[in-house]
């Protein structure tokens, strides 16, 4: 599997990770291209665990220097609703999409996080958010120095417009 360079990480290496190294190891490989079905294949698994996988969270102690689980209740942040909110960079992702029309969008998390004026990490996170929900699918995969090309889903488009009608009243 692909992260920063080429390692071999299999099934019983996978499984032998933290559990917050391997959404990091998901998060790294869906940056690089790979779809959830191609690094379920890689480490013996589905891709819908891979794609829960991607969508956890974790709360940093730093004082302590220990890893939680993001959905203790009572030592986590408190988060307002599943839908993005219109002024967060899931939106302006579905946005941009949205107005690039059928052909899609290509662009990596640098170029959106420039466009956006956003970190690159606000990007990678609200990307693996979106392809999680399946809101969000890539129609062409990076090579060489081509970007990949990312399209607005159905459910995807539903989303944005009822956020947007929420903007407008």
């Amino acid at each position: 599997m692909l992260l920063f360079a080429e390692i071999d990480l299999d099934a019983a290496c996978f499984a032998a990770m933290r559990p917050e190294l391997r959404t990091e190891a998901v998060l790294l490989a869906r940056e690089r291209g790979k779809s959830a079905s191609e690094i379920a294949r890689a480490v013996c698994s589905t891709a819908s665990e891979i794609r829960q996988i991607a969508s956890a969270t974790y709360l940093f102690q730093l004082s302590t220097d220990r890893t939680m689980p993001a959905d203790v209740e009572d030592e986590r942040p408190k988060h307002t609703g599943g839908r993005p909110s219109g002024t967060g960079t899931a939106f302006k992702i579905l946005d941009l999409l949205t107005k690039a029309g059928a052909n899609g969008l290509a662009a990596n998390s640098e170029s959106l996080a420039k466009t956006l004026s956003v970190s690159e990490r606000q990007v990678q996170r609200a990307m693996n958010r979106l392809l999680g929900k399946d809101y969000i699918v890539r129609l062409k995969a990076p090579s060489g120095k081509s970007s990949a090309v990312w399209t607005i889903t159905a459910d995807g488009r539903s989303v944005r417009d009822e956020v947007a009608a929420r903007q407008a009243r």
